[in-house]
């Protein structure tokens, strides 16, 4: 029987606004799964996607552009995105 760790990993940033246009930053993770070996290295697996605010707030992505806090009641608008680039997601 296989052993995987769970690491999550920051793989992006964006400058968001609400609709008071109040700045906040939202923090991209991915979560990436590392088997556990003595022996031998195997690859490892990219697995959820996860937004939150610096204030630890947990956040979905309606659309492209647009995040919504999980009971709806904020919404953010991108302003400026920073994000990693997929090759180096999970190494």
């Amino acid at each position: 029987m296989a052993t995987y760790e769970s690491v999550l990993q920051e793989t992006g940033r964006f400058e968001v606004v609400d609709a008071r246009e109040r700045s906040h930053t939202v923090i991209e993770s991915t979560e990436c799964l590392v088997r556990v070996s003595i022996s031998k290295r195997y690859p490892t697996i990219k697995g959820a996607v996860s937004y939150r605010l610096l204030d630890g707030t947990p956040l979905r992505r309606s659309k492209r552009g647009f995040f919504d806090t999980m009971d709806g009641m904020n919404r953010f608008f991108v302003v400026n995105a920073v994000e990693t680039p997929e090759e180096s997601v999970c190494r």
